[in-house]
């Protein structure tokens, strides 16, 4: 067993946080790293399936035995409605579910095809554990974004380290006592902290790094642990454009962009950033759309339950900022309403938007939506071409020529056509980024390989040596001509 990690000090000044905010801290820090340093193969557990399989199902067991305890930790952080509370974890249930389901497949070694020449030799793929890992949540969606990945590194057999978001303390103390009951307290632990914690970590070497938030944050850490060759999963964010047509169904695009905008208070990074649609439909659609958010959320969403709440007076400052730009560039304004006690912005339209504005610029990560106009579908896929690739692209449209075209020319984390952040639900397809939007994917067989090393194995013998002549030295032209036909076929 490797010796335990010595106690760690940090004294540092560095922006880390998650969307929109910087926060610094030049304090001194001690903290304690709780479980014991483990090497890529010294592990207190031996990995095997019965192993893993206990790991997922003491994660399950964490988010259904303590569902009303995760539900007030959630309230007090984030004022999390029950419906956004009850979407969340039946994800985090389905992404645990479908992983048990096939996990037995999944390390089962996989035969590969092998060269007649090779032959009677065999080929397979062996996914390993790439050893311990640094999963870094962020704060919008505390729970599913460390649950999530940590099932994926204790599927592949690995040890995690996991440092929840310090800007939602209730949630990160709720996996500080509890994770180390539910999982195995050798091979995953918890470190509670801010910046200066954080940064201690990022300066030991871990076997894979995945972190969940913003583009600005993952710099600093590619920066922080730059030389170390450590490989990271970085799941970040972006402007996700919708993109509706002249032909679509404005009745159900406005409903489903309604609901996946302001859900969790517009703090999705997947979250429709901004819609882009013709003259014709403008009018039309932006009158659905305040249809549907009176409907979801009432005429005063404030008193909604259904309604979340902005992280904290930062962030609320940071979003009017961006509608008092808005208005100063001519904007119109529909909602805007905020109370900086309650934490509450009401859920805003915003129409005559131009590129030029800063809400245009950067993503919103709240609920504001911005509605411009274009000259038609050729101009917004212009428009979306121009910028950063995006963790999510959508388009409503009823035309099969208009989808294909826009599966073909947008480049992003993931797209869907006639409905918006949805995918991310399906436990089965990968979850990641492009370009700035992020690097590596998980969810499902993704997530396994994402902490597994694929090692390429070939199994020969010895006994047919004597009919091998051919591959040793000296080489005559027989033996070139030969090797020369036989090596460069597929058979």
């Amino acid at each position: 067993m490797a010796s335990p990690s010595p106690l760690l000090t940090s004294d540092v000044e560095v922006g880390l946080s998650g969307h929109g905010s910087t926060f610094s801290s030049s304090t001194s820090t001690t903290f304690s790293y709780s479980p014991p340093w483990l090497s890529p193969i010294e592990y207190l557990h031996d990995g095997s399936y019965k192993w893993r399989i206990n790991q997922l199902l003491g994660l399950k067991a964490m988010v259904l035995e303590n569902e009303e305890e995760l539900m007030k930790a959630y309230v007090k952080d984030l004022g999390k409605p029950k419906g956004d509370w009850f979407l969340e974890k039946n994800g985090i249930l389905a992404d645990i579910n479908h992983t048990l389901s096939c996990l037995h497949k999944l390390m089962q070694p996989e035969t590969r095809h092998t060269p007649l020449w090779m032959q009677p030799g065999s080929t397979k793929i062996i996914r390993e554990p790439l050893g311990t890992v640094l999963i870094i949540g962020p704060y919008n969606y505390p729970l599913n974004l460390i649950v999530c990945p940590l099932a994926a590194a204790v599927s592949a057999g690995c040890n995690a380290v996991v440092k929840p978001s310090e800007q939602m303390p209730e949630t990160a103390n709720f996996f500080a006592k509890y994770l180390p009951i539910y999982l195995d307290c050798h091979s995953c632990g918890v470190v509670l902290g801010g910046i200066p914690e954080t940064t201690t970590l990022l300066k030991i070497k871990f076997d894979k790094i995945f972190f969940t938030g913003s583009d600005r944050v993952a710099k600093i850490i590619e920066k922080t642990v730059a030389g170390t060759l450590t490989p990271m999963c970085l799941e970040l964010g972006g402007k996700s454009p919708v993109i509706v047509c002249d032909d679509a169904n404005l009745t159900v695009a406005s409903k489903r962009i309604v609901q996946t905008k302001y859900l969790n208070c517009g703090a999705t990074c997947i979250a429709p950033d901004y819609i882009m649609c013709t003259s014709a439909v403008h009018d039309k659609l932006v009158s659905n759309l305040q249809s549907c958010i009176t409907s979801f959320y009432s005429d005063d969403a404030q008193k909604s339950e259904n309604y979340a709440r902005v992280l904290n007076k930062d962030h609320l400052e940071r979003l009017e900022g961006y509608l008092n730009d808005a208005k100063n560039k001519g904007a119109n304004i529909f909602g805007g309403e905020i109370d900086m006690n309650d934490r509450y912005m009401a859920p805003t339209i915003l129409t005559n938007v131009t590129p030029d504005m800063d809400i245009m610029k950067e993503e919103i990560f709240g609920p504001i939506l911005p509605v411009m106009k274009v000259n038609g579908f050729e101009d917004a896929l212009g428009h979306v071409k121009k910028g950063e690739k995006p963790l999510a692209s959508y388009c409503f449209t009823s035309s099969s020529k208009h989808t294909d075209t826009f599966l073909s020319n947008i480049s992003s984390g993931a797209s869907c056509v006639n409905d918006c952040a949805v995918h991310v639900l399906s436990p089965d397809v990968p979850f990641g980024g492009v370009g700035n939007a992020g690097m590596g994917s998980y969810h499902g067989r993704e997530g396994f390989i994402c902490f597994s090393h694929e090692k390429a194995v070939y199994v020969n013998d010895t006994y047919t040596d004597g009919i091998r002549w051919i591959r040793y030295p000296p080489f005559s032209g027989f033996k070139e001509g030969f090797l020369g036909k036989v090596m460069g076929k597929s058979w």
